[in-house]
């Protein structure tokens, strides 16, 4: 009996410690896990006629940054201490590399307040005459296109109706369209593209030049480690214009969803938004 007993507390003993690694090493994978499984957008902008050109002075573009209608910037996840369980798995495997606490992931101050994101060109966050956007400045009197891209984790972001419930888009937002949506699962989804304006800006000395090209992209997803796979989605703000103009101008920037991923019925770069700018080379400037 008493050797049962013991037989009994070892075998307890073995699940528990294997319990306690298996929860270590399940926990690792999902507080490191890749950014685009988490509720992650990628923000990406290309400036192009820029390059080669001579100019004097400091040289600005302002371009759309990422935050909801609101212009109410979005928070990253908090940084937290790590389990016991992993605590233990790190000492046992000398994982040195982990540092006793979750990834930290930077807000949008960090990511592009004062930095220099692509060649010459340092970014800074502005509140502008139109609301806060992106500014790329330069003292350079030789330009350079500006071409760069940014990750950005949030707490939470809305897939199925991120217009009015608080997710990034491309701000400012201006005379939004009109939105529709039908049932999808437990939630909604638009029945068509919304639209609306939004601005760039470029400074005066590049005055008188060729058109200068700007795509700007934003695409946002929820976390698919929280959502059954019907839920989860993504969408995609774009903005493509061509401008000949200086200061503040009013552009055209279009949302399109793809619910749950892998439908492309409204994939927003097979819209004809989309194909004007590429087949056409409409300039989506709204006069």
């Amino acid at each position: 009996m008493r050797e049962r007993n013991l037989l009994f507390i070892f075998i307890l003993f073995v699940l528990l410690t294997a319990g306690i690694f298996v929860h270590g090493i399940y926990r690792d994978q999902m507080d490191w896990r890749e950014n685009a499984a988490r509720y992650h957008c990628f923000y990406h902008v290309r400036v192009t006629g820029l390059s080669g050109r001579e100019v004097e002075g400091t040289t600005v573009i302002m371009v759309p940054i990422p935050a909801p209608k609101e212009g109410k910037f979005f928070t990253p996840y908090p940084q937290k201490d790590i389990y016991f369980s992993q605590k233990l798995t790190h000492i046992v495997f000398d994982w040195n590399d982990k540092s006793g606490k979750t990834p930290y992931f930077e807000n949008m101050t960090e990511k592009f307040d004062n930095k220099v994101l692509c060649n010459h060109w340092t970014s800074f966050i502005v509140e502008s005459d139109k609301g806060y956007m992106l500014e790329f400045r330069t003292n350079d009197t030789r330009l350079e296109d500006i071409h760069c891209g940014v990750s950005l984790i949030g707490d939470y972001f809305d897939i199925f109706d991120p217009i009015n419930n608080g997710s990034p888009m491309l701000f400012p937002v201006e005379n939004l369209s009109n939105i529709s949506s039908i049932p999808y699962g437990d939630y909604t989804k638009y029945t068509s593209y919304p639209t609306y304006d939004t601005y760039v800006y470029l400074s005066n000395n590049l005055k008188g030049g060729e058109n200068v090209s700007f795509e700007i992209m934003l695409t946002t997803n929820n976390d698919p480690t929280e959502w059954p796979q019907k839920y989860v989605s993504k969408y995609k703000t774009i903005l493509f214009a061509n401008v000949n103009d200086t200061g503040y101008v009013k552009v055209s920037a279009i949302l399109g969803q793809e619910v749950p991923i892998g439908n492309k019925s409204l994939s927003v770069l097979g819209s004809q938004y989309a194909r004007d700018f590429y087949d056409n080379k409409a300039s989506h400037v709204v006069k």
